[in-house]
C-alpha cells in the first residue's frame, strides 16, 4: 500500500447474474431497433457492446457469451435482415475482441505486472509472519470482494491457517473439505455453488470458491483459497490466475522453509472450520 492506495490492480472480479441479464436486454433492444430500420452499424455495435459487457461483468463463460452473440448475428442473417457477409464481419469482430480481452489485455496489461509486483513484495519482506501478512494483504487487494485464505501444511501434514494480523494460528479439522481435497490431490477446484456440509468453506457466508495447491519442487506446501459471498463468482480463468499467484507464493515459502514457525504448544486446538 502506498499513500493509502492499492499498489496492486484487481484481478478477481465476482461474476454477477444480473449483469448478464442487463447485457442481454441491451443487446436485444439494440439489435431489434437496428433490424427494424436496417442499420447494420447499430446492429454490430449492439452485439459487440453486449459481447464485451458479458465477458467483463457477466457470470457466464466466454464460450457461452460467444454463442449468444453469434446466434443473434446468425438469426438476423437467416431472417434476411442482413447479409451473411455482414454476419461474418461480426464474427471477425468477436474474435479480434476476444484476442485482446483474453490474451493481450489480461495477460500483458493486467496479469504480468500485478504478479511481478506480487513477487517483488514477497521477496522484499523479511521474516515468516510479515511475509505471510504481505501475501495476504496483496491477494486481498487483487480480490477485494472475496475472502482470502492462505492454508499451510506443517511437517506432519496437518493444515493450518498461519498467524497473521494478530489472529492466532488455526488448525483445520480433517473433515474432507475442499482444502483437504486440493492438498491431497494436488489439483485445483472451482465450486460454483458451495454446499457447506460437503465443501466445508472457511467463511460461513461463502457461496462459491476456488482453491489451488501450493507446491514447489514437487513438495506440497499447502493451499491458496478464495471464497465469495455469491454463487458462480469465479471463472476458470480466475483459477488459472490464482494458480500463478500460488506458484509465486509457494516458491517464496519453499525458499524460507515451510513449517509452523511456532511450536506445537502455541497451536490452537482443532476447531470446526465454520466457527
Amino acid at each position: 500500500m502506498k499513500n493509502g492506495k492499492s499498489s496492486l490492480r484487481v484481478l478477481f472480479r465476482p461474476r454477477r447474474f444480473w449483469a448478464s441479464v442487463i447485457m442481454i436486454i441491451l443487446m436485444a433492444a439494440g439489435a431489434g431497433i437496428s433490424c427494424v430500420f436496417g442499420i447494420f452499424a447499430l446492429f454490430a455495435a449492439a452485439l459487440v457492446a453486449a459481447f464485451i459487457g458479458l465477458n467483463e461483468f457477466g457470470r457466464w463463460p466466454y464460450k457461452t457469451n460467444l454463442v449468444i452473440c453469434a446466434a443473434a448475428a446468425v438469426a438476423a442473417a437467416a431472417a434476411g435482415v442482413f447479409s451473411w457477409t455482414e454476419a461474418l464481419s461480426v464474427f471477425a469482430l468477436f474474435f479480434v475482441i476476444s484476442a485482446y480481452l483474453l490474451y493481450f489485455r489480461d495477460r500483458y496489461d493486467r496479469l504480468i505486472p500485478v504478479l511481478d509486483t506480487f513477487a517483488a513484495i514477497l521477496a522484499q519482506t523479511e521474516g515468516f509472519t510479515p511475509m505471510i501478512e504481505s501475501a495476504w494483504r496483496s491477494l486481498q487487494e487483487m480480490a477485494p470482494e472475496a475472502a482470502v485464505f492462505i492454508i499451510l501444511a506443517d511437517i506432519d501434514g496437518e493444515l493450518y491457517l498461519p498467524k497473521h494480523f494478530d489472529l492466532p494460528e488455526r488448525v483445520l479439522r480433517k473433515n474432507g473439505g475442499v482444502p483437504w481435497k486440493v492438498y491431497g490431490s494436488g489439483r485445483s477446484m472451482r465450486i460454483s455453488k458451495v454446499v457447506t456440509g460437503r465443501d466445508q468453506p472457511l467463511d460461513r457466508d461463502a457461496r462459491s470458491l476456488i482453491s489451488v495447491p501450493l507446491t514447489a519442487r514437487a513438495e506440497k506446501l499447502g493451499v491458496l483459497q478464495l471464497e465469495a459471498g455469491t454463487a458462480g463468482a469465479f471463472s476458470e480463468g480466475d483459477v488459472s490466475k490464482l494458480s500463478l499467484a500460488a506458484m509465486i507464493l509457494a516458491h517464496e515459502l519453499f525458499l524460507r522453509g515451510i513449517s509452523s514457525p511456532y511450536g506445537d504448544d502455541d497451536k490452537e486446538t482443532e476447531i470446526d472450520d465454520n466457527n
